[in-house]
């Protein structure tokens, strides 16, 4: 591969952003808007929402294209000009019928590597530490750790965008791999809304105690991470993982959360119990219920139920450190909590 191009704060390239109306996009697109000259073009669903201040605040530096991912012409046509792709659409859940992860996030990765071949663009993808498998369950994964079996359709989709990010490269195409942990923010899914809503059902939202380590990570400062990478020249051709690097486990995070919510403290499960429901639960929702979420799933169980052992030494040796800490983003997350059932 030629030597790496990277993105350069002061020039007026075109960046395009799939998935960029989403929880981790829109905190991405506004600071690449903020820390670049550059234009931005978010790639968005035909009915999907965004930011309605968007338009005024940035004019013609953000365009928003409608298209389907899993559409190669849409794809196609979204990065025509564009230099740079941060490519984060997929389909987000840890449940669902495997076909449907793969025709949207493995099969929407494959159309953007096609057209950014095509255009000469660089991809910065972001995948998640679910990529690891049950290799999280067996000791520290590092960025190079070979995967374990996927434990569920996300992760599996995960792993099979990872083949296509390594395939891409093999021919010569220009691309970062990023690794989120678990993603708390604002509007996050599973570890915001869902959460909340376990701790206010009185559900149990700890397995085992909740004794392993959490890995959590802000929005903002993954977005952060995202862009710090596309600036830096060692960076290309690498995989990173990006976490807050805190020594917080399931139990803290999940009590911090029942504060803010004013519930009991989080109720826990035994392993081998969690481990049983989703046994049998996953393959009758399968068969039943194809789209609906079972009540505990063997992917989650896999996040929450084991001690996350991911080393940040490949991101700090690029001279990244988290920038928002984790009182703050839980302040954001208590304003943003209250706004909501206000509103509602």
């Amino acid at each position: 591969m030629a030597a790496a191009r990277v993105l350069d704060a002061a020039a007026t390239d075109r960046i395009l952003v799939t998935g960029g109306a989403g929880f981790l996009g829109r905190v991405l697109v506004e600071q690449l808007l903020t820390r670049t000259a550059s234009s931005v073009v978010v790639f968005a669903l035909p009915n999907e929402p965004v930011a309605p201040e968007w338009a005024t605040r940035w004019g013609e530096r953000l365009v928003v294209h409608r298209g389907d991912i899993t559409r190669g012409a849409d794809v196609s046509q979204a990065m025509r000009d564009c230099s740079w792709c941060f490519h984060l659409a997929a389909l987000v859940g840890d449940a669902g019928r495997d076909e449907d992860h793969q025709r949207v996030t493995v099969g929407g990765t494959a159309h953007v590597f096609d057209a950014a071949w095509q255009q000469g663009a660089a991809v910065v993808l972001v995948t998640s530490i679910c990529a690891y498998g049950d290799a999280i369950q067996r000791g520290p994964c590092h960025e190079d750790s070979p995967p374990g079996k996927g434990q569920g359709p996300y992760g599996r989709a995960k792993q099979g965008q990872e083949a296509l990010a390594r395939r891409h490269m093999a021919r010569g195409g220009q691309v970062c791999v990023v690794r989120p942990a678990n993603i708390i923010g604002p509007g996050s899914g599973p570890w915001v809304i869902d959460a909340a809503e376990a701790l206010r059902q009185g559900l149990p939202a700890l397995i085992g105690g909740g004794r392993g380590n959490a890995a959590l990570t802000g929005v903002d400062n993954v977005a952060d991470f995202l862009v710090h990478a596309a600036m830096h020249p060692r960076a290309w051709g690498q995989a990173f993982h990006v976490h807050d690097d805190l020594p917080l486990t399931w139990r803290d995070y999940f009590g911090d959360l029942a504060q803010l919510l004013g519930t009991p403290p989080p109720k826990s499960l035994p392993r081998p119990l969690a481990y049983l429901g989703a046994w049998l639960s996953e393959p009758v929702f399968k068969r039943v219920w194809p789209r609906k979420r079972p009540p505990v799933t063997t992917e989650a169980l896999n996040l929450i139920a084991w001690n996350s052992r991911l080393p940040l030494t490949r991101a700090r040796a690029l001279g990244w450190e988290p920038k928002v800490d984790h009182a703050t983003q839980m302040e954001r997350i208590g304003a943003w909590l209250l706004e909501r059932e206000r509103s509602t």
